[in-house]
């Protein structure tokens, strides 16, 4: 990726994609859709896996590009797919700050097991707790504090199954980079 002079500390803005890249990330895109159909667990306890594609986006591609590969992989599937209560940005938005979350903690950083543990967790606490929470209060005038409760205790189970499957992803992933980069 060829990135133009604008930074913040370590992470950079206003990063050009090369061609590759671009196809890459529509690649990514499309894994994050199809995984995002396919479910894990009971209906007690689902563990959607469309979390991985999340992961990957912000993997390969930073805050920036990950934030909007998560906007458009929610706005095709939505296209594509249609959704179930009917089309709401917010959560769009929460597609789109789960995949940023990622790429701050593991864009151009090693792998470590501390990262993913760290990732994972604020993932749930802000996307899947707080915005997920926010916008099913919104919509369907659930109560909050309710919702919430049930939400966290999904949340404390939950993270555990992501934090193990996105390690060996990004144990592949890195594999697969350092090839590419030679």
């Amino acid at each position: 990726m060829k990135t133009e002079s604008k930074t913040l500390g370590k992470v950079k803005f206003g990063a050009k994609l090369e061609l590759r890249d671009v196809i890459l990330l529509g690649m990514v895109i499309a894994i994050k859709i199809i995984l995002g159909k396919f479910t894990v667990g009971s209906q007690l306890l689902q563990v959607g896996l469309g979390f991985i594609g999340s992961v990957m986006l912000g993997y390969l591609f930073g805050p920036l590009w990950g934030f909007a590969g998560g906007a458009i992989s929610d706005l095709v599937n939505s296209a594509i797919f249609g959704n179930m209560g009917g089309f709401f940005i917010g959560f769009t938005l929460t597609a789109a700050v789960g995949p940023m979350i990622y790429g701050f903690f593991f864009y151009k950083k090693p792998v470590q097991i501390w990262r993913v543990i760290a990732a994972t967790i604020v993932v749930a606490i802000v996307c899947n707790i707080g915005m997920n929470t926010l916008w099913l209060h919104i919509m369907y005038n659930m109560p909050f504090m309710k919702t919430l409760g049930v939400r966290i205790v999904k949340e404390m189970i939950a993270p555990w199954i992501q934090m193990v499957v996105t390690w060996f992803v990004l144990q592949a992933l890195s594999r697969v980079d350092a090839r590419l980069r030679k």
